[in-house]
């Protein structure tokens, strides 16, 4: 057992050598520390350089009940991690001659909407990508996610979406964006996106176990997964479908398959001798077209912005190209430095920052050469443990107030009925053996009974093995006459807006 350990370990970290070693030996005590004083059940992180792997392991179990370990073969959602996929894939189509990033959307999707005429006829392929449409970040999420919406449906929807910015003047991360990108590639390639990003990227690269839905975890094994962090209880959730918006972040890969896309990128589009897109294309999708603003204080950073599919600062005077994924129960973190041979990837199968803080580390080792600086796990976790107590002395407090502003309310039989908006659809509310129930149409796994808070509203949370969302409130209007005529849903979490909906009885 102790040669198999000690093979096992050398297998791990292959081809190093001298401080590299060293350096990479010392992240991994300090991975394993960060993830057992985080409690997440499963990790996996790979670092290499374009042809070398300096660590490709994984932490913990892929699932409590079973007891399974996690390895680099496991699979995790990587969520937005995605869309570097969508972008270099019309990068693909640009080197070809069949598009341009300055060509009009519209041209392709003539039923492609916004909010204003002169956004909707002026929107281009590099708008999609960089986002700058001038709607806040998230926006209109809750009309893909989890919804039997198709993807034609949810572009047309977004034209009812309100700006919180002048067109490319601010950034507002779009899922909708990369969908419409995605339909484009389908327009012109007459192939569907998971089609052309399984024959373009996936299968040359031997990506073999990486998937493009969740349709294919039936076929597959050594999966993740997912899980919600409450009251220190980590809660099981089952995996939701992301067809209708896989452009913008449906793939599903292990570590040691996605470090063969990042070594890709490394060396910036051409590898094994087989050139997947151009050098020019590749500096126009890690080039800067939206600039976010940087703190003063901020840790060795200079400039931050968004290129096309990849998020862009410094760090050390070197160039990191980066982006992050979140699934409900799942999040990803990949960042590449070419001018250091540098790229990683870091998946785990609950919500939680420490991706986040591994990689700052990670910097902070092999680029910044300094083994014994921050501690980012540490910093990060009191943040977040301030954070979760605030929000359950919110929700304490919440409850507290359960019927002492009112315990009125009208019959509940009046509460009934069809409500819809312009955007969404239907929500349907329904008095059930003397308890109220709403149905979001659309959305099959949100619905709940609701529970009376006071005067209109009601609280209500979702099924916690479909959806991590917390207690949300619903609650309806009047008119001048007494007469219900609306109704409103809102949530507090930094994903989904339900506000963004106001639902009318019909």
């Amino acid at each position: 057992m102790k040669k198999l350990l000690t093979f096992v370990f050398l297998c791990t970290f292959l081809l190093i050598k001298g401080q590299t070693k060293e350096q990479v030996q010392h992240l991994d005590a300090y991975f394993t520390k960060s993830f057992q004083e985080w409690n997440i059940p499963g990790m996996a992180i790979a670092i290499v350089s374009a042809d070398s792997i300096y660590l490709s392991k994984g932490y913990g179990l892929s699932n409590l009940q079973t007891n399974k370990a996690v390895d680099e073969h496991t699979l995790f959602a990587v969520a937005s991690n995605s869309k570097a996929f969508t972008a270099s894939a019309l990068a693909q189509l640009v080197d070809a001659g069949k598009l341009k990033w300055e060509d009009k959307v519209v041209n392709y999707l003539p039923y492609f909407k916004m909010y204003d005429n002169y956004v909707t006829q002026h929107f281009t392929i590099a708008d999609l990508l960089s986002h700058r449409s001038g709607l806040a970040t998230f926006s209109g999420d809750l009309l893909w996610y989890a919804t039997s919406k198709t993807p034609k449906e949810i572009i047309q929807a977004q034209q009812y979406l309100q700006p919180v910015h002048d067109f490319r003047t601010d950034f507002g991360y779009s899922n909708i964006s990369y969908l419409a990108a995605g339909q484009i590639i389908e327009k012109i390639s007459g192939k569907s996106w998971k089609s052309y990003i399984q024959e373009a990227f996936l299968s040359p690269l031997n990506m073999h176990r990486t998937l493009t839905s969740t349709l294919q975890l039936t076929s597959s094994n050594n999966i993740a997964t997912p899980y919600f962090t409450e009251n220190g209880k980590n809660n099981q959730l089952k995996w939701v479908n992301w067809d209708n918006i896989a452009p913008a972040g449906a793939i599903i890969s292990s570590v040691h398959d996605f470090s063969k896309w990042l070594q890709l990128n490394l060396k910036e589009g051409t590898i094994h001798g087989k050139e997947y897109f151009s050098t020019k294309q590749f500096n126009q999708m890690t080039t800067p077209h939206i600039n976010f603003s940087v703190r003063k204080n901020a840790h060795k950073k200079h400039f931050s912005s968004y290129g096309m599919g990849w998020n862009l600062e410094d760090y050390e005077g070197v160039k990191v190209i980066s982006h992050a994924g979140g699934y409900d129960g799942m999040i990803s973190k990949s960042f590449f430095i070419p001018e250091k041979d540098l790229a990683v990837i870091i998946v785990t199968n609950s919500v939680n920052w420490l991706p986040g803080a591994l990689s700052n580390k990670i910097m902070d080792v092999l680029i910044g050469d300094n083994m014994e600086d921050k501690d980012w796990s540490a910093d990060y976790l009191v943040i977040k443990k301030r954070r979760d107590k605030q929000q359950l002395e919110k929700e304490n407090k919440l409850e507290l107030q359960r019927g002492k502003l009112s315990k009125t309310h009208l019959n509940l039989k009046e509460y009934t009925g069809t409500y819809t908006d312009q955007m969404y659809g239907n929500v349907t509310v329904e008095l059930k053996k003397g308890i109220l129930n709403f149905q979001m149409e659309k959305t099959s796994i949100f619905h709940a009974d609701l529970k009376h808070w006071n005067h209109q509203i009601f609280t209500f949370r979702f099924d916690t093995s479909l959806c991590s969302l917390p207690q949300g409130k619903l609650w309806f209007d009047l008119d001048k006459e007494g007469k219900i005529n609306q109704l409103h849903i809102d949530i507090e979490n930094p994903d989904f807006d339900f506000t963004e909906f106001t639902f009318r009885k019909q």
